[in-house]
């Protein structure tokens, strides 16, 4: 196997010499992968920015890398949504699971900015859109992602590298001989769960709790059954003789429709010319039950077309070049005309909040779409009758390099020349239609069935990215010594999409970036890193800032003392500081100057008075704004025991400063009308830290092989200055605490009959609280500053953040002959579900004229003529059809623990023997299946049964697949 892997690597050490990017050594499967890691094999690595073409044994970083072949093991349309546990470091939340918007959101060890920590990522050396570009990215072309996050590689980003970097490398071909791979895979898509609400008996039975405890106060304080449906009526709920839909069956179907289908071949002429081709298609359909094409309504999809074209040209004997081209088209389609993820997600709201005992889904009198003025949208009529909207998109990045290896001027020493066009456009097109709704017979609204209207062609946006990159390289290694240095200069320009910036105003960039690394006698090993970033989103004086970066190692297991060891066979320590720089903000751009508004009057004359429209000031000029600035340390090391067993563990540190902030102690005396007219300042501090580890074991026994891999990273983040108004009371402040804490009140239980007087208010001693009038049944909180009063003083941390702060997975994978099994679990702990949040609509029932969901089905009730106390049991407030302040703001109450760990990914395959594929003249079959996220344990999920990833909205998804790949 050692043999197999050293030669693989050398066969594509020649195609990565201009990605820049960490190598995988071209492992074949997760399990070869594992077995290579643990033997502690070495291999050409080459670090990411400015190309470093070093050994392993010499690379110091604590970057962490995966292959193609090992994401492509989940079949899923989004690229994002394979890198749940892959990359050490790198925590992945899935979001919703609706076609076209299913992109997870990334972020490397944590949280170490409140302003915009969004990861960077690259693309065969050049900077990439993740919505726009990476996201779509098929797995079959890709060779490795790398992770970077050690200070020394991202000093060498400048202002890109604070928040990390993800280095993609597409395929090339290893060698000029002839090979075709190809792969088929198709399946079923179901959601993760549907968390259904009542059934119109349930909903009738406890809106008689609710409408019975809104009079109350009408009844003298008692609490008096006062129902809204007779018992009657409720029993035709029961016996299924009124209306009872389930909207949620009616407009959702069980299942949806998957295919991935890709060819990559390569081949060529030796070293002269190679080329890599890879073709692929996929088609996701949505779980909307609609027709693919209906005439007036759709259900969701998306079709994906990629071509991808590397070729690697030698001649002249100093010359290499590459020309790459990836292509891609991208059809969506969705229902509702003039889509948008908001249009979505007012659907979801709209279908997760009608009662299923509104009308049923077509008018029973006229056999038309039913719908009234209280509840116009019929949910299935909304998919099948309001339009279409698609939109063709298409992306194209061309790569053009050119290497001279100089070496007979002086042995090692080569220059390097590349330049990248990058367009993405988009098409859209709206077919519009109504309907009339009906209710009993009887047209309910002004609205008026209509056939389809199609609309014209409309240019939505584009997005153009030009970029460059010139190198000198140095690698040469002599007696004891090793050096291996580059220098590169970056340029970029981007026109950003017309909708996201009108002024299509370009965003221009330019980096000048160098590294080396020396090693003496293969195992003293120090390393710089720098960047010297200029950005024209500052004033002159702020733009250009300089970033700095050292890193040592050393290679214990090659002293004396340990070479003769039978245990330990590799131990690396290492250890790096460095700058590094975030210029993205969400407070906007070119902050430096002065901007204005319009302002709808002002009051305006000396001697008269008048009203005039005009112009007012808006945000003020802040001269000296600049870029965030991180200054991160790390140490760690590299153990690997008896060749079986490897360790890697890395302790880090990031203090940012800088972070662009509103300066909210500026006195309103000065004039500063509005939070908006604040300045912005570099005046924000973070400081993030934690620990991340990796290990991998890997053995066999007789014809089985297994192997685990195991990795991890804790991160703990805290709001060091961010110029907070101070509060009354020390515990209301969010400084101190991590980014994005919660805050609310702390629940005390419910109100009971004892807390009040005859006259319906509150006993003395009993805090008051500042929300409205409550009544027994409602949610008491602790006055936490001893005053007497429930309000915004008592406000503190009640949970953890939405991000985790521990993340981790681990890989089994077995090979028994021609079978092989792998499984990927994925966790994360240490964060909380607001239920008052995304999940509001399942949570709080009634209130503008809602449905109710289980979770409210054991609220506090006191009926005891109707057999219903459960003042002792009771786990949610009073049901009330009105708003009610008090009950439904943050607090303790509403804050959930979202700790969870899933299987991401179980795939069995059987390989064909070569003896039964021989006469096919294929040198590879395989057929196996895949489940995708099929089982997650959460007592949140147990509880509450909603996704802690994605707990309302359209869900999240799994999938069972069947494939086949082969070569020849």
């Amino acid at each position: 196997m050692k043999n197999y892997f050293t030669s693989k690597a050398a066969g594509i050490l020649m195609a990565a010499a201009f990605t820049g990017c960490t190598l995988s050594a071209g492992a074949q499967s997760a399990l070869q992968d594992t077995l290579r890691r643990a033997a502690g094999e070495a291999g050409t690595v080459y670090e990411p920015g400015p190309l470093l073409r070093i050994s392993k044994e010499r690379s110091i970083t604590s970057n962490s890398n995966t292959t193609g072949e090992v994401l492509g093991k989940m079949p899923v349309a989004n690229l994002t949504n394979t890198l749940y546990g892959r990359l050490n470091g790198l925590m992945v939340t899935q979001n919703n699971g609706q076609p076209g918007y299913d992109q997870a959101s990334l972020f490397m060890r944590g949280r170490g900015t409140y302003d915009q920590p969004g990861i960077v990522c690259f693309v065969d050396g050049f900077q990439v859109d993740i919505s726009f570009y990476f996201q779509y990215l098929a797995a079959g072309e890709i060779e490795s992602i790398t992770l970077l996050k050690d200070p020394v590689s991202l000093a060498t980003f400048g202002m890109k590298g604070a928040n990390g970097i993800l280095w993609v490398t597409t395929k090339r071909a290893g060698s000029g001989k002839f090979k075709v791979d190809a792969q088929l895979i198709t399946g079923i898509q179901q959601a993760t769960n549907i968390r259904k609400p009542y059934d119109a008996y349930n909903y009738a039975r406890l809106y008689n709790q609710a409408i019975s405890n809104d009079n109350y106060a009408l009844n003298g304080n008692k609490y008096i059954w006062s129902p809204a449906y007779s018992d009657a009526q409720l029993q035709d709920y029961k016996d299924g003789k009124a209306t009872n839909v389930d909207w949620f069956s009616e407009a959702l179907k069980k299942s949806a429709a998957f295919t991935d289908a890709n060819v990559n071949i390569q081949g060529g002429i030796s070293e002269t010319a190679r080329y890599n081709l890879f073709v692929d298609y996929m088609s996701q359909t949505g779980l909307y039950n609609a027709p693919k094409d209906g005439e007036l309504g759709s259900n969701t999809g998306l079709r994906r077309f990629t071509l991808r074209s590397n070729i690697d040209l030698r001649f002249f004997k100093i010359f290499e070049g590459r020309v790459d081209l990836g292509g891609r088209i991208e059809n969506y389609q969705y229902p509702f005309s003039n889509n948008t993820y908001d249009n979505a997600q007012a659907y979801w709201r709209q279908l997760s909040t009608y009662p299923n005992n509104i009308y049923p889904v077509k008018d029973p009198a006229t056999g038309n779409w039913s719908g009234n003025t209280l509840y116009p949208n019929n949910p299935v009529a909304q998919l099948n009758a309001t339009g279409i909207y698609t939109s063709h998109d298409r992306t194209l990045q061309g790569n053009f390099s050119l290497k001279e290896d100089l070496g007979f001027i002086t042995p090692g020493f080569y220059l390097s020349q590349s330049v990248s066009f990058n367009t993405w456009s988009r098409v859209i097109q709206n077919k519009t239609a109504t309907y009339a709704r009906f209710y009993e017979g009887q047209q309910a609204t002004a609205d008026r069935t209509t056939q389809i209207n199609f609309g014209v062609n409309t240019p939505y946006g584009q997005l153009t990215w030009r970029q460059s990159n010139l190198m000198a390289g140095y690698d040469r290694t002599f007696n004891d010594h090793a050096i291996t240095a580059a220098v590169n200069y970056y340029a970029s320009d981007m026109i950003p999409d017309a909708n996201q910036d009108p002024s299509r105003i370009s965003y221009h960039f330019q980096n000048i970036g160098g590294r080396a690394n020396y090693t003496y006698k293969g195992k003293y090993i120090g390393e710089i890193g720098w960047g010297y970033s200029g950005s024209d989103n500052y004033a002159g004086g702020n733009r250009w800032k300089f970033y700095p970066a050292v890193s040592l190692g050393w290679i214990v297991s090659d002293e004396s003392f340990l070479q003769d060891n039978s245990w330990i066979s590799h131990l690396k320590l290492r250890a790096a500081a460095g700058k590094s720089g975030n210029d993205q903000t969400n407070q906007g751009r070119y902050l430096y100057q002065q901007y204005y508004r319009y302002v709808p009057g002002s009051i305006t004359g000396n001697n008269s008075l008048n009203y005039n429209n005009g112009l007012s000031l808006g945000r003020l000029a802040s001269p000296d704004i600049t870029a965030e600035e991180s200054l991160k340390y790390e140490a760690g090391f590299d153990l690997a025991l008896l060749k079986k067993l490897n360790i890697n563990a890395t302790w880090f540190l990031d203090k940012r400063s800088g972070i662009i902030s509103r300066n909210n102690l500026i006195p309103g005396y000065l004039g500063y009308t509005g939070s908006d007219m604040l300045p912005l300042q570099n005046i924000g501090k973070v400081t993030n830290r934690g620990i991340e580890m990796a290990i991998s074991y890997a053995d066999k026994v007789g014809d089985l092989q297994y192997a685990l891999d195991l990795m991890g990273a804790y991160a703990s983040n805290k709001i060091d200055y961010q110029a907070e108004i101070p509060n009354k009371n020390n515990f209301s402040n969010t400084t101190g605490r991590p980014v994005g804490s919660p805050m609310g009140l702390v629940a005390a239980g419910f109100y009971q009959l004892e807390d009040f007087n005859a006259d319906g208010t509150l006993k003395a001693g009993v805090p008051v609280p500042g929300f409205g009038p409550v009544q027994p049944g409602d949610l008491k909180y602790q006055d936490l500053d001893k005053n007497g009063v429930i309000d915004n003083t008592d406000i503190t941390r009640i949970g953890n953040p939405g991000y985790p702060s521990f993340y981790y997975s681990f890989n089994l994978a077995f090979t028994y002959k021609n079978f092989d099994l792998s499984a990927l679990f994925q966790g994360a702990s240490g964060l909380s579900v607001n239920l008052l949040g995304s999940a509001y609509n399942q949570v709080v029932p009634f209130a503008g004229n809602t449905t109710i969901y289980p979770i409210a089905g054991n609220a506090w009730a006191y009926y005891p003529d109707q057999q219903i106390d459960t003042r002792n049991t009771a786990n949610f407030p009073r049901l009330t059809t009105m708003s009610n302040t008090n009950n439904y703001t943050n607090s303790t109450f509403w804050m959930k623990d979202a700790s969870f760990l899933k299987l991401r990914s179980l795939q069995l395959g059987y390989n064909l023997p070569a003896s039964l594929i021989k006469n096919l003249h294929l040198t590879k079959l395989r057929v196996f299946a895949t489940a995708v996220n099929p089982v997650i344990w959460s007592s949140f999920y147990k509880e509450y049964k909603l996704d802690p990833e994605a707990p309302a909205g359209y869900p999240g998804i799994k999938s069972f697949n069947a494939g086949v790949s082969l070569s020849f």
